[in-house]
């Protein structure tokens, strides 16, 4: 296989499937056999995962390329023999570091998920057009690598190592750099990153910063939407509506209102047996209930909790707000729950910077809104 063949994902497999080391052998430079200098994007690759290997805290003596032609049997050996001396020197991965087994595997399952990401990095901004080895070995040793490598892939890096963390439990800056190998200063600087951006959040109650989105959410959603879809199907409301219009093509519009006013959402399913019922294409009753946005094909709540989420709400506390409503109805953002009364959903500022953190309950503005507060709103809406 050539060389040029080689990809970012191959190697750190391989570290993440227990390998001490990983060996590439190539043609020399000048003599590709495909006449692709796909050597040359082996060097470029392995100078690149070498680079990610240093930042994770693992030797980059454990990746090597060497320049082996067929004809160089000896020296294949001699290569071979020399590599695998060095590996018993450094030790089994991990431990020749000095790094916690757990802690390794996280640390290089994060490089891995950032892939494809890097991929396209190396593609669009760190392919050289080069044809020299020397040159590209001054190219990745320059200032100009290191600045691309810092902006483009460790910032990025960081940021899905540690949302990775907050995801299975809220820890603690001091906690995330032990476990990440980043100085405390830059895990800060990334965690105000995650919370301007809504990703990440401050758990005052324990004190540890938390991700907005929790380990599990995927399926806890799926279910309350199984539940919400369940009930929406078996509504003899529904069917007397159908009923009554069945035949009509001409009564579409009608049909998805009051459909739409009954459930506060047009189930798939539905659309089906409304296309059926009323004797129109899918097609049509898609476009129908995609076009206008009266209709919403996603589960809604009869009363819709809109919290802003904004600079000057979010200073002010809006993220306990979304715990309040969290603790008190069990959904949390864009979620319904399973007796489609609320909805929760958060956006950006809602223009009423002075009166923040705001709450909007079906179009009404609630001011200056503490967690106490909210809850005594919602109770008139129970």
């Amino acid at each position: 296989m050539c060389t040029g063949r080689i990809d970012l994902g191959f190697i750190f497999r391989a570290f993440l499937n227990g390998t001490d080391g990983v060996f590439i052998g190539g043609c020399w430079p000048g003599e590709c056999h495909y006449l692709t200098e796909g050597n040359y994007l082996a060097l470029s690759i392995v100078h690149l995962s070498k680079k990610l290997l240093e930042h994770i805290g693992v030797n980059p003596e454990r990746l090597r390329l060497e320049w082996v032609s067929a004809a160089e049997g000896n020296r294949f050996a001699e290569v071979v023999n020399d590599f695998t001396k060095k590996l018993k020197e450094l030790g089994p991965l991990g431990k020749g570091e000095g790094i916690d087994e757990k802690d390794v595997r996280f640390r290089l399952e994060s490089v891995q998920a950032l892939v494809p990401y890097m991929k396209l990095v190396e593609r669009e901004r760190l392919r050289v057009p080069l044809k020299s080895e020397s040159e590209y070995n001054k190219f990745f040793n320059s200032d100009e690598f290191d600045h691309l490598f810092n902006d483009l892939i460790l910032d990025k890096l960081a940021m899905g190592q540690i949302m990775a963390l907050l995801r299975q439990r809220p820890v603690s800056i001091g906690e995330i750099s032990q476990i990440i190998g980043l100085s405390p200063s830059k895990v800060s600087r990334v965690l105000n990153v995650l919370a301007r951006q809504g990703l990440g959040r401050f758990d005052e109650r324990q004190n540890l910063m938390a991700a907005a989105y929790e380990e599990g959410a995927d399926s806890k959603a799926r279910e309350r939407n199984r539940e919400v879809r369940t009930a929406a199907l078996d509504n003899e409301r529904i069917d007397q509506i159908l009923a009554k219009h069945q035949g009509k093509p001409g009564s579409l519009i009608h049909v998805l209102m009051e459909i739409q006013s009954e459930l506060h959402w047009l189930p798939k399913e539905l659309l089906d047996r409304i296309s059926l019922k009323l004797d129109v294409p899918l097609s049509r009753v898609m476009q129908v209930a995609t076009f206008y946005k009266t209709f919403s094909l996603t589960p809604k709540g009869r009363h819709e909790v809109h919290v802003c989420t904004g600079a000057s709400c979010h200073v002010r506390g809006s993220s306990r707000l979304l715990d309040t409503v969290h603790d008190l109805i069990g959904i949390g953002t864009d979620e319904t729950d399973a007796d489609s009364k609320f909805s929760l959903v958060k956006g950006n500022c809602l223009g009423c910077c002075t009166l923040g953190p705001e709450v909007i309950i079906d179009g009404k503005h609630h001011p200056r809104v503490t967690p106490g507060k909210l809850e005594a709103v919602l109770k008139n809406y129970v």
